[in-house]
């Protein structure tokens, strides 16, 4: 017993106190009892920052933070908190039993921690450990996600600050740059941590991981993290943008609120047809399995729309991210096909009219021009043959030897000694009665002279540019401005119009290989040899936690720290084939007891190798 309440069972410990299950006798409810170690009870000034702690918190009252029922008085010997009692498990924990399956799902679990830390921050506290373990999943009638544990939260106004003089709080995988640095804390901390809890939920794995809590501070200082994109292709730009956002070094270059953040996401989950996520979160928790189903073909047809939207805007560019994140969900998704087609026309009859459009404006600029230089005409029988094909001009007199020759010569045929001076000799009596009846027939033949230079400008502006890109080891998709052009090839061909292009390669084992081109530089290079660049192959030891790791004599860390994140194991990039490789496996339990395995490690792809759950006998 403690005081009216009676301890049932431990279920949690952390660095300041251990959690129990407990019954409150006087109002015969279940509730927690988190009980300060006794060594920090033991400290006056322990003692009075838990107190202080259960105060600031206490004044906390939102659905999506753990409620505080009771602590212990300044005087009382032994300091506790007494919570409702959540009964699920930690977001950690229910991400790796049941999973999120989508980017945007893990999104519905970050808005509200988002929503959350919006009413904490108003009320002046700062949590200062945001991390998987302190988000509880409440999996009763109706589920919920609650922000747990602000046993370190500081307060803002200056009569309450207290602080850890000297002490580094917080957990290295999820603790922004400032802190590490020794510097205080703000709102803007907390953004950062939420940042990597994104990236997590995102893309299943931590931004910053490393193999020892040494270099995950190090990566952590100097902003060291894969794009999200690179890790799971299903990550939007905007998403994508924001979680960068976020995991700025700098506080100033974060969202400054986590009201920013919360706002960001909903735009993110309207995108998809989530437009009320309180809701969905509910219906998510209630019925994983389902939801993920539905949410699926809600997805892609909320994607579609708004891409069908795009292109009836003339936004083609947006049109297709939103038409490319379709495949990036159903890969054999049939509707896209005659979307990217009718966007391919559309953009074809752009060109065209654009073409036309400066043919037409040029036509008046050449008939100017030409008139400009009939008074020069006499002086210059070139300029005179030039003139002879004016649309506007008047009806030359009757000259029937040289009549014929005037109508089939081209206008940039070299000058004619013969037929130049011919039209200039009766020029002098343009008056004359007899002439015009003459040459009324032939009158509607200088009219098409000008319509050749449109119709000749549009071919030339369509013809296609081809350029072949030899890919090793092969394109698993290849992109030509957003559009799939190939599949599954090591030869791909592309055919570039006028202008610049963004060719994309892509495979699941190394880094997409982006590069801008004109159908110019194309036509000078035409082949490229493109060696795509491997991504480090991830390890995963299961087994006995405290197992050293090492790989080929490298000491990587323990089985335990490539549980909560894989190893990453980059391949010797001089080997005849740098996206696949042989490595060794040292495993030295605490015993000294080791062995060794061999494995295979490929390119982007993930090994797990057993270590024994007992240590070996010496």
């Amino acid at each position: 017993m403690l005081g009216r309440y009676e301890l049932l069972e431990q279920v949690g410990s952390g660095g300041m106190a251990v959690v129990y299950r407990g019954r409150d006798t006087a109002l015969d409810r279940e509730v927690a009892v988190k009980l300060l170690h006794p060594h920090l009870a033991a400290a006056p000034e322990s003692r009075a920052r838990f107190s202080r702690e259960a105060r600031v918190v206490a004044r906390l009252s939102h659905p999506g933070i753990v409620e505080i029922f009771d602590y212990a008085g300044d005087a009382s010997t032994e300091s506790y908190l007494v919570t409702e009692f959540v009964r699920g498990r930690t977001l950690r924990a229910y991400a790796h039993e049941v999973g999120f399956g989508y980017p945007e799902l893990g999104m519905l679990v970050g808005l509200a921690l988002a929503d959350a830390l919006v009413h904490a921050h108003s009320a002046g506290v700062i949590h200062r450990d945001l991390k998987p373990e302190n988000v509880l999943i409440h999996e009763g009638d109706r589920p919920t996600v609650k922000l747990a544990d602000f046993g370190i939260a500081r307060v803002l106004a200056s009569d309450e600050r207290m602080t850890m003089t000297g002490a580094l709080v917080g957990s290295p995988h999820h603790m922004p740059p400032e802190v590490v640095e020794g510097r205080d804390a703000d709102v803007r901390s907390d953004v950062f941590s939420l940042g990597t809890i994104l990236y997590w939920l995102a893309t299943g794995r931590l931004p910053f991981a490393a193999p020892n809590p040494t270099a995950i501070l190090r990566r952590v200082l100097q902003g060291d993290y894969e794009d999200p994109r690179h890790v799971d292709a299903r990550v939007s730009d905007p998403l994508a943008e924001l979680i960068q956002n976020c995991l700025e070094t700098d506080p100033s270059l974060r969202p400054q609120s986590a009201a920013q953040v919360r706002d960001a996401l909903a735009q993110v989950l309207s995108e998809v047809g989530l437009a009320r996520p309180a809701e969905s979160l509910v219906a998510f928790l209630s019925d994983p399995d389902g939801f993920k189903a539905g949410f699926r073909k809600t997805a892609i047809a909320a994607l579609l729309a708004r891409g069908d939207e795009a292109a009836r805007a003339g936004a083609s560019a947006r049109a297709l991210r939103y038409y490319g994140r379709v495949l990036s969900i159903d890969p054999e998704n049939g509707e896209v096909a005659p979307r990217l087609s009718r966007l391919r026309r559309r953009k074809r009859l752009r060109r065209a009219a654009a073409a036309c459009a400066g043919a037409v404006l040029l036509a008046p600029l050449c008939w100017l021009g030409l008139r400009a230089l009939r008074p020069f005409a006499a002086k210059s029988p070139a300029l005179s043959t030039a003139a002879e094909v004016e649309p506007a001009a008047p009806p030359l007199p009757p000259a029937p030897p040289p009549a014929p020759a005037a109508e089939e010569e081209h206008p940039l045929a070299p000058a004619s000694p013969v037929t130049a001076p011919a039209p200039r000799a009766p020029a002098a009596a343009p008056a004359a009665p007899p002439p015009a009846p003459a040459r009324s027939p032939p009158r509607p033949t200088p009219a098409p002279h000008v319509e050749p230079a449109p119709e000749q400008a549009v071919v030339v502006a369509a013809a296609p540019t081809p350029l072949a890109v030899y890919v090793r080891p092969y394109a698993q998709r290849a992109l030509l401005d957003g559009v799939e052009v190939a599949r599954g090839q090591q030869q791909v061909r592309f055919e570039l119009g006028p202008g610049s292009h963004v060719i994309q390669i892509e495979h699941a084992c190394c880094v997409p290989w982006v590069r801008q081109i004109t159908a110019e530089e194309a036509s000078l290079q035409p082949e490229l040899r493109v060696p795509l660049e491997p991504r480090p192959a991830r390890l995963r030891v299961e087994g006995d936690p405290e197992t050293r790791v090492l790989v080929n004599g490298k000491d990587y860390g323990t089985a335990g720290d490539s549980q909560r994140s894989p190893f990453t194991v980059p391949l010797p990039a001089d080997a005849d084939n740098p996206y696949e490789a042989s490595a060794r496996i040292g495993l030295e339990q605490a015993s000294g007891a080791s062995r060794e395995v061999q494995v295979r490690l490929r390119a982007g792809g993930e090994v797990t190798v057993a270590a024994p759950e007992k240590e070996l006998a010496p």
